[in-house]
């Protein structure tokens, strides 16, 4: 028989907002395991406690951004606009039925006359990542880093060009080992100096704190990079720091590194990082402070000679090397670089060596260089091949990528919404507070249920 539905519009029904909401919403789930009255604490010395109207309550003004990253919308007018019709919006911010929503240009006010400049986002993120460390999902012990990139609002067709300087970071600790081995020698020690370099960049006309980003196989164009560290255990994000596109992986680690190690006294034991880390500054840091680094293998500029320096083996106590095919020893000539590059060679033996063409240089003769800490890229390698490097390299992938991939994928992280380094800090400090929400409320479901 056939039914039709008429005026269903107009019907006046009796349910109250919780009843409309069903019991395996993820907002349900993220409103029972997530305590959002810290925000208070965070923000009281913002307001004004004997002047002006009534705000609007400020946990309301953070959920809408933590709504907005967690369903990836594409604004915050689009945002505004839903939750004027979702129950479960307005179940989640406690304003019911008949209750007018916040505007959409509310948040981007506050922002600007009472949130800028402060920790306030910051503050927020760090406390959501102690509520997982409270909940047991967070070890401290092994940790992942990577950067992604961020598409800045600018068109990479429009920019002009500038000559920036940069002073070249000297690596004091190098200097003083190169001329104690100097001394050694006789001879007399490198000064040195900072180095000023000169470089030309293109500059965005749009969004100036943007940088352009050119990598091989990746899309060119002005980006923001965010360089991110998640932890083992459950995936939970504990630091992420934007910086321009033109910023290099490695320039930024140790400092955050030192930066969750104070912020949540972590004792990291293990980290897992992909080849962009491969830098002697950061296998130091490891041995410095007794951490199981894994860094991935860089491809190198394939080399003239056939017989790879690698297959030349060392010998610690005569400071030599040992030709792999005839024996013969390469000693420590006593000269040693700028750069820390000491030179082991043999002139003569290498004369009339049947290997000579796949082995020598132009020249005739095989020069092997060594850095003067060379023992630290050993212990490297030897981390990177151990059966435990293998599987730090293999969860890499599953870990910080991963993160990633469900950044991008479901909360609208392919594109910077904002311009400007700070903006774009601050509203990464919220999205990824709010996908540390949904991966926490997700994990204590699966386990209390």
């Amino acid at each position: 028989m056939l039914n039709k539905n008429e005026n269903i519009q107009s019907e006046m029904i009796l349910y109250t907002l919780d009843e409309l909401v069903p019991e395996e919403s993820l907002y349900r789930k993220i409103d029972k395991y997530i305590d959002f009255t810290f925000i208070y604490d965070e923000v009281k010395d913002l307001y004004c406690s004997t002047n002006g109207r009534n705000s609007v309550d400020p946990v309301v003004l953070f959920k809408l951004v933590f709504i907005e990253a967690i369903d990836g919308l594409k604004s915050m007018r689009k945002t505004c606009e839903k939750i004027k019709v979702d129950l479960e919006y307005r179940w989640f911010l406690g304003i019911p039925l008949g209750k007018k929503t916040p505007h959409y240009s509310t948040f981007s006010q506050n922002y600007i006359r009472r949130f800028k400049g402060t920790k306030v986002f910051e503050n927020i993120f760090v406390k959501i990542v102690e509520q997982a460390i409270k909940y047991n999902l967070v070890k401290g012990e092994t940790f992942f880093t990577d950067s992604t990139h961020k598409k800045a609002n600018a068109n990479k067709n429009k920019y002009h060009e500038e000559i920036v300087k940069e002073v070249k970071k000297r690596r004091k600790w190098l200097e003083e080992e190169i001329n104690e081995e100097r001394l050694k020698q006789g001879k007399k020690e490198f000064e040195y100096e900072d180095k000023e370099e000169k470089k030309r960049i293109k500059v965005s006309n749009t969004d100036e704190e943007s940088g352009y980003y050119h990598r091989d196989n990746k899309e060119k164009g002005f980006m923001y990079l965010d360089h991110r560290t998640v932890d083992s255990k459950c995936n939970i994000i504990v630091d992420c720091h934007i910086t321009k596109g033109n910023v290099h992986d490695s320039k930024p680690y140790i400092e955050r590194m030192e930066y969750i190690q104070n912020k949540f006294g972590f004792n990291i034991k293990e980290v897992g990082l992909d080849s962009g880390y491969d830098s002697i500054d950061i296998k130091k840091y490891f041995e410095d402070n007794g951490i199981f680094g894994v860094i991935a293998y860089r491809r190198h500029q394939q080399v003239e000679t056939k017989i790879r320096k690698y297959e030349f083996k060392y010998k610690k106590e005569k400071d030599c090397y040992i030709c792999p095919k005839t024996g013969v020893i390469l000693p420590y000539t006593g000269r040693i670089d700028r750069n820390g590059y000491k030179y082991y060679l043999d002139k003569e033996n290498c004369k009339g060596c049947p290997h000579q063409k796949e082995c020598c240089n132009k020249k005739g003769y095989r020069v092997i260089t060594r850095l003067i800490c060379e023992e630290i890229n050993e212990k490297a390698r030897e981390r990177r091949l151990s059966k435990r490097g293998k599987e730090m390299y293999k969860l890499r992938k599953e870990k910080v990528e991963r993160s990633f991939a469900d950044s991008k994928n479901n909360h609208a992280y392919r594109y910077a919404m904002y311009r400007g380094v700070e903006k774009n800090q601050n509203y990464t400090w919220l999205i990824c507070a709010a996908q540390n929400m949904k991966n926490i409320a997700l994990k204590l479901t699966n386990v209390m249920g």
